[in-house]
């Protein structure tokens, strides 16, 4: 008796300094990340569903906390290939490559800008560590770039992580689920150098954080936004925002005068495979799922391998399933090895925009249903399958 008591206590002793060196680790990130006085580093940003990555990007961050240090918000520096966002302490300028603008006087991006970065996680971590509704559990180490990493993950319970405000949210009721956050933290100097988040059930968020260097001097001109673009036009981001509502509603009037007296069968719209017109009239006779997506939606990107089954379960009868893009934000070819890589079965239709705003759809996947007779039986966004199918069994 003697003898089981004693292994109680020894592994109950081990079990205890395991979860002390662990806060120790993170702790020690802790002060290394609220000791920076400006970084400068390369971020992989990358979007995973079900498995398969529908986008990835490549950003370059810096950010100066020794600025304004009075500021919860440091100075910082963002840019990837269509675009550079700068934060002064006070607002934003940002350049738009396509568009070729330069838009001062901003708010916070709506895309969170500050998502997955090396300043959320310093202001962030602490308070993972302190709150009582995160389990901290530390996994199996990681090798990343031929470098060593610990790896922990953080289960919170009944909360969430408020990225925008860099706080825990937490509720009384339900689990909100989807709650695991990983940590993966470089041994050799202890700062992240990958941070992932959940995205949904079965998709994540992550943004890697690599070649840091400690000792970039950026020239104190970028913060007034004198080294973006010359030739760029300058415009507010209030004149900004004025111009695209303009614009949106004048092209919303274009494509009503377009498309009201056009029916669905008049329709006609090119094959993503070999760019012929698909014409919508030769659909009498046969029900017809169209499916509204664009690349970078998640929920799109899960939904393809269940309809990819109904494609497969219907071909015999008269049925017929057709993806419509209809952002057009890529090319034909760009969309072409997208499909490819989300492994897409069915054929897809693209220029789909005239078609989803005469539907008003904005959000995806939208899902529309025809009948025999040519008639809109079924429009909803969001991917009831269970639904869907048992429209289309009892129309066929």
């Amino acid at each position: 008796m003697k003898k089981i008591l004693y292994l109680i206590f020894i592994f109950t002793t081990l079990y205890i300094n395991s979860q002390e060196s662990d806060v120790k680790i993170l702790q020690k990130t802790i002060d290394k990340l609220n000791n920076l006085q400006s970084v400068l580093y390369t971020s992989t940003y990358e979007g995973i569903e079900s498995n398969t990555t529908y986008f990835k990007d490549e950003y370059e961050i810096f950010f100066d906390f020794t600025k304004n240090p009075q500021n919860p918000t440091p100075n910082y520096y963002l840019k990837n290939k269509g675009s550079e966002l700068i934060y002064n302490g006070k607002h934003h300028i940002q350049s738009m490559v396509e568009e070729k603008l330069i838009v001062t006087e901003g708010r916070l991006n709506p895309n969170n800008p500050l998502l997955l970065t090396l300043f959320s996680i310093r202001e962030l971590l602490p308070l993972l560590i302190d709150n009582k509704m995160v389990e901290i559990n530390r996994r199996a180490d990681i090798t990343i770039n031929d470098k060593n990493n610990y790896q922990f993950e953080f289960s919170l319970k009944n909360s969430v992580i408020d990225w925008e405000r860099l706080k825990i949210n937490t509720f009384k009721t339900s689990n909100t689920g989807f709650n695991k956050y990983t940590l993966i933290i470089n041994k050799s100097d202890n700062i992240p150098s990958k941070i992932v988040m959940p995205n949904g059930p079965s998709g994540t968020l992550s943004k890697t954080i690599e070649n840091l260097n400690f000792n970039y001097k950026v020239d104190n001109k970028i913060w007034l936004g004198d080294l973006l673009p010359k030739e760029y036009t300058k415009i507010t981001f209030k004149d900004y925002l004025k111009q695209m509502q303009e614009k949106t509603t004048l092209q919303s009037k274009e494509n009503i005068s377009e498309t009201e007296k056009q029916k669905i069968e008049e329709w006609k719209i090119p094959n993503l495979e070999n760019d012929k017109l698909v014409d919508f009239s030769k659909f009498k006779g046969k029900v017809v799922l169209l499916e509204f997506w664009f690349k970078f939606c998640g929920p799109c990107v899960k939904a393809v391998p269940e309809l990819n089954k109904l494609n497969e379960k219907y071909k015999d009868d008269k049925f017929l399933l057709y993806g419509v893009e209809f952002r057009e934000d890529f090319s034909r070819k760009n969309l072409q090895e997208y499909v490819a890589k989300i492994n897409i079965n069915y054929p897809v239709l693209y220029n789909g925009k005239k078609l989803a705003n005469k539907y008003s759809i904005g959000a995806a996947p939208t899902f529309m249903i025809i009948d025999k007779k040519g008639n809109i039986i079924y429009l909803e966004s969001g991917f009831d399958k269970e639904k869907i199918e048992n429209i289309i069994k009892n129309n066929l």
